[in-house]
């Protein structure tokens, strides 16, 4: 994902909505740390905070959760908390990155966090020269590779990014990251089929990560081929994939009401559809689809 992540424990789908928008300056926003080690928390049995050791793989993770000076952000199917000093927003990361580089610019950390913070602010023309400055310096890093085909998702150039993590696979077969990147590709160029197979194995590598199960629902729910769909594996997939998601956005709520439609709830399709709506990110993406889909499913 641009690494990027997405956890409330909801036993049923029909709880009742997370907000798709931030409430505060912190939950929803897209973060990077500032140190590669940033020191991560958990709350203590007896309140507040104690320091634990937690292994961060992604260089941008999506606060959830703030309380006092600190915020908790989701790493695949768990939450884990950060001093807001230690967490950098956007504009802020862009500022950050920006004056490391010109006392080094050949730090390669900070010109993927740069690029990360570029594609969080909607800059993904400045994003991908970041990435194309940082694999020129590393030709072979499949990290910086995989960076640089998330960019081209960002700018709805599927076919180069698919190109980019073919590559990528072909050389190297168990990358994970660029397996859920080119399955995301697939899904939005709508190259179902292809979602779905790199999806399965993703899933099998990787069962961790609740986006993968929600996007193998979307394309069970939605596949043009009726022998790839089953409503019954969607719904499934669907219900445990929101039962880890903590913030919920409207490409989340845009998959609920595909797997709602394909199992004949119209009715709570729309319901979906709307709160899929009230995300101006979402619309901005894919207003379009969106609204062609919620025509769908009033038309039943």
């Amino acid at each position: 994902m641009s690494f990027v992540v997405l956890l409330i424990l909801a036993s049923e789908i029909s709880a009742p909505a997370q907000p798709s928008k931030a409430k505060s300056d912190w939950v929803g926003v897209i973060i990077c740390c500032k140190s590669p080690a940033a020191e991560t928390y958990m709350p203590a049995p007896g309140g507040g905070f104690e320091l634990v050791r937690f292994p961060m793989k992604y260089l941008d993770l999506r606060v959830v959760e703030e309380k006092g000076e600190y915020v908790a952000v989701q790493h695949d199917n768990q939450v884990v908390w950060l001093k807001k000093e230690a967490a950098l927003r956007p504009r802020d990361a862009i500022d950050h990155f920006t004056s490391v580089l010109d006392k080094d610019p050949t730090d390669q950390r900070a010109l993927s966090c740069r690029c990360a913070a570029y594609m969080a602010a909607n800059e993904h023309d400045r994003a991908l020269k970041d990435a194309d400055a940082v694999l020129e310096m590393s030709p072979e890093s499949i990290a910086w590779k995989n960076n640089r085909g998330e960019v081209l998702i960002k700018k709805k150039e599927y076919q180069k990014a698919i190109d980019v993590f073919t590559e990528i696979l072909n050389q190297n077969p168990g990358y994970f990251f660029a397996l859920m990147n080119r399955s995301d590709a697939y899904i939005r160029s709508n190259q179902i089929e292809k979602a779905i197979a790199d999806l399965k194995l993703a899933v099998a590598g990787e069962p961790r990560v609740p986006i993968l199960r929600a996007n193998l629902a979307r394309c069970l729910a939605t596949a043009p081929n009726e022998k790839l769909r089953d409503g019954k594996k969607a719904m499934e997939l669907l219900k445990t994939a929101l039962e880890e998601f903590k913030f919920r956005d409207g490409r989340l709520w845009d998959t609920a009401a595909a797997v709602y439609a394909e199992n004949g709830d119209f009715e709570k399709a729309l319901e979906y559809q709307r709160r899929a709506m009230d995300d101006p990110d979402h619309v901005k993406d894919d207003g379009a689809g969106a609204r062609k889909r919620s025509q769908l499913y009033r038309d039943k």
